[in-house]
């Protein structure tokens, strides 16, 4: 009989398995933008200020970015949840001109959560 050289791999019993899998906690997590910015300054600029709020069942980082729908993702940001609960988390825009678009809050780890998508208008005058 030949033997293997190498890894061996190692055998799961159903009730061991079951026992890991219960012992892993799965977070969920929502993300949820309030439904109007507030708009200050005249297109010099012109902020346009978010606000949202993250909710997660378990207590953890949780990895979050903002993503205006005409733009490139933006830098990640993470909030350490020392308990389950919510934070309330913030963004502005600087606006120079007429401008229309959208933003939404994405959360990234540890599971991906979108908000729905915020749209904002700025005229100049």
């Amino acid at each position: 009989m030949k033997r293997r050289v190498g890894r061996s791999r190692p055998t799961l019993y159903p009730a061991t398995l079951l026992t890991v899998l219960a012992s892993i906690a799965f977070a969920v997590i929502t993300a949820v933008l309030d439904p109007a910015p507030t708009l200050s300054g005249n297109c010099n600029p012109t902020r346009v200020h978010f606000t949202g709020h993250i909710t997660s069942d378990t207590p953890g980082k949780v990895t979050y970015t903002w993503v205006r729908l005409n733009q490139p993702a933006g830098r990640t940001i993470t909030a350490d949840f020392d308990k389950p609960g919510a934070v309330t988390v913030t963004y502005d825009l600087l606006i120079h001109k007429a401008e229309d678009g959208a933003v939404m809050l994405r959360v990234l780890l540890p599971q991906q959560s979108d908000s729905a998508k915020v749209k904002f208008h700025v005229s100049c005058k």
